[in-house]
């Protein structure tokens, strides 16, 4: 096999996994196989997932980089669900302006 760049081999990948809806995972050995490398280094990887969020998914490493996750970005934005387990609040907040002035 020869050897991919990091847009080549993020491009097969999308075709390839990009239907996948749970993402999925990638060892070294993987990644050594399936891009035609022998080594590769960790800015190889981030090329991988810059090519990738192009398209709405990531690659990510765990905190050892022997697993690399094939991701699906969500497209949610935190606030449209930020209060949705919050407690529910029972203060009663009095305006400045109907506080008695000291």
């Amino acid at each position: 096999m020869s050897m991919k760049s990091a847009k080549e081999f993020a491009v097969w990948m999308k075709d390839r996994f990009g239907s996948h809806p749970q993402g999925l995972y990638l060892t070294k050995a993987d990644i050594r196989e399936l891009s035609g490398r022998q080594t590769f280094r960790q800015d190889f990887i981030a090329d991988v997932h810059f090519e990738l969020c192009r398209h709405g998914m990531g690659f990510i490493t765990d905190a050892l980089k022997e697993n690399y996750f094939l991701i699906h970005l969500p497209n949610t934005y935190w606030k449209e669900v930020s209060d949705r387990y919050a407690a529910e609040s029972n203060v009663h907040a009095i305006p400045f302006s109907q506080q008695k002035q000291r």
